[in-house]
């Protein structure tokens, strides 16, 4: 009985000098401690972990957890060490059997390659990964990008490991340039982002990116730090440098701080301030932070518009000039139509047409046997010549006209409403102009100033020869090996063609003839039957304008005497 009662007091001055404060366990002056496996050969960059106070009043207590393993609390803060990483908290709990620490509240974390705070750390020895929670900001040593967010996982920095870096929570990601005098960072938001080494970037969840001269949005996007590319995909868009690109997936390439190149694959569209482009692929260069060439390719037909003009073709390329379209080339069935207003955008024409559909195929069963916007309005007239060969290939062309190659070319229209050109190349020059838009006002889209068209050519354009007689356009139909047009103020002034047929037309009062009630009398139709007659061979009513066979060269000179045209107004029965 005495025996044991001797004891007792010794167990409890055991019990009382473990759970005691650290600092009266051993002096200041006594080295740091450190925990090892015995017996174990250390693992690929693995390290022995040392801890020690960084303050006098700091204390801790061991017990153990119910698989009999030691845990250890410590309160106070502590500097851990392991290889080149350092970590210190105001607390900690260290767990022998997962070889596991946590830290707690002001973490400091370092290593060579990044520091970090946060207001919770795991760390796991055998593993050398690390778990940063609540308040997280992550910097990069090399260049002070930073990530900031709720959580970051990733490897201790060690050599020869290619370490990765995840971060959950829709975290926040500001890039700056290694190199670079103007050290313009861009930012990155998304719900989730990963990091392969020190180069790559993944980043998932409604991705964000934002800089001074580019904005973009998609599903997910990857970036790379070295090469400068970006890639987007899941309903991606781009904006930079007053342009805005869409598509499937679109690549972007940014080298010293500046964006040369943006590309969209599958159903790109481009849209600027005053042009619009959609193709199946759309590249864009840029230079001096500024557009300077777009390229638009790829199956189906592409789509191009500017102000009043419309362009198609297999293959596009436009020359820009202040983020404006200074020339545009149109190779394989090219096709350029010019209206009296501006084209309404894509987003909206689509509804349209759709709704025009629906339209017109309840109204089938009356349209089948006139449809004076597409069938061809020239082979009378080519008959009025008195050349069979002529009026053959007028009729074949104009077959041709009527029913474009492939669903996708567009309709022209033969009853005056549109100007137009085809050919197997053409080539748009624009009239180039200094003006830039203001906060107040939208620069105007730039006019048309020339046309070329080469190879299997044809065009019908309205011009205003004499103003003073009437103000009602001619029309100008060719068909040629090469065509060209030249623009006055956007308004057609001239329509040449080299190896080319053609009709040209005038209004009556360019001869001095006035219109009147009985003008079509002179064709023996009344002014019912001619309208019929009209709609029937796909021209349209209401306007009278006579036919002049074989009219390439320049119109006749009106200054004399007009001639008696009744013959040949007889012989073509035309009636516009």
């Amino acid at each position: 009985m005495n025996c044991v009662r001797s004891r007792l007091p010794a167990l409890l001055a055991a019990t009382v000098w473990l759970a005691g404060p650290l600092s009266a366990q051993e002096p200041d002056s006594i080295p740091a401690q450190e925990e090892t496996r015995e017996g174990i050969a250390p693992a690929i960059g693995e390290c022995t972990l040392r801890w020690r106070p960084l303050e006098a009043d700091t204390r801790s207590f061991t017990n153990r957890d119910v698989a009999g393993e030691h845990v250890t609390h410590l309160s106070g803060r502590y500097l851990w060490t392991c290889g080149s990483a350092t970590m210190e908290a105001d607390s900690a709990i260290k767990r022998d059997g997962p070889r596991q620490v946590e830290l707690l509240g002001n973490v400091v974390y370092e290593d060579t390659i990044r520091t970090l705070n946060s207001d919770r750390l795991l760390y796991f020895q055998l593993s050398d990964f690390i778990i940063a929670e609540d308040n997280v900001e992550l910097v990069r040593i090399m260049d002070g990008s930073t990530l900031t967010g709720p959580r970051v996982e990733f490897l201790r920095a060690v050599s020869g490991i290619d370490a990765s870096t995840t971060a959950p929570g829709r975290p926040t990601v500001t890039f700056y340039p290694e190199t670079g005098e103007s050290r313009e960072p861009f930012e990155v938001k998304a719900d989730f982002a990963v990091f392969a080494g020190e180069d790559e970037a993944r980043f998932s969840g409604d991705a964000v990116i934002v800089r001074s001269d580019l904005s973009a949005r998609a599903d997910t996007a990857y970036l790379t730090r070295e090469d400068g590319l970006g890639v987007l995909w899941g309903d991606p868009w781009i904006e930079a440098e007053g342009i805005r690109l869409e598509g499937d997936t679109i690549r972007f390439r940014s080298e010293n701080e500046e964006l040369e190149a943006v590309q969209a694959i599958g159903g790109g569209y481009a849209s600027g301030e005053n042009f619009e482009v959609r193709a199946e692929a759309i590249d864009i260069e840029m230079g001096n932070r500024e557009v300077e060439h777009v390229w638009a390719y790829g199956d189906g037909v592409g789509e191009a518009i500017s102000g009043t003009h419309l362009l198609y073709g297999d293959s596009l390329h436009f020359v820009m000039h202040r983020s404006q379209i200074d020339t545009a080339y149109s190779v394989g069935d090219a096709v350029a139509i010019q209206r009296d207003t501006s084209f309404a955008a894509f987003a909206a024409d689509d509804a349209a047409e759709a709704q025009a559909e629906d339209a017109a195929g309840e109204a089938a069963g009356d349209s089948t046997a006139a449809r004076p916007d597409t069938v061809p309005a020239e082979s009378d007239s080519a008959a009025a010549s008195g050349d069979p060969a002529d009026s053959a290939g007028l009729a074949a062309d104009s077959e041709a006209e009527a029913e474009p190659d492939g669903a996708e070319g567009p309709e022209l229209a033969l009853d005056g409403s549109m100007n137009w050109a085809r050919a197997d190349t053409l080539v748009a020059i624009f009239e180039r102009s200094d003006e830039t838009a203001t906060d107040s006002a939208a620069a105007s889209a730039p006019a048309m100033s020339q046309l070329i068209l080469a190879g299997g050519a044809s065009a019908l354009y309205r011009m205003v020869r004499d103003s003073t007689a009437t103000a009602r356009s001619s029309r100008n139909y060719l068909v040629g090996l090469r065509i060209q047009v030249d623009f006055e103020d956007g308004q057609p002034l001239a329509v040449v063609g080299e190896h080319a047929i053609g009709v040209y037309l005038e209004p009556r009062e360019v001869f001095g003839e006035e219109e009147s009630a009985d003008s079509t009398e002179v064709a023996g139709d009344t002014p019912a039957d001619t309208t019929a007659t009209g709609e029937a061979a796909g021209t349209a009513p209401g306007d009278s304008i006579r036919a002049l066979p074989d009219s390439v060269s320049a119109p006749p000179d009106t200054s004399s005497a007009p001639p008696d045209t009744s013959s040949a107004v007889r012989r073509s029965r035309r009636v516009w």
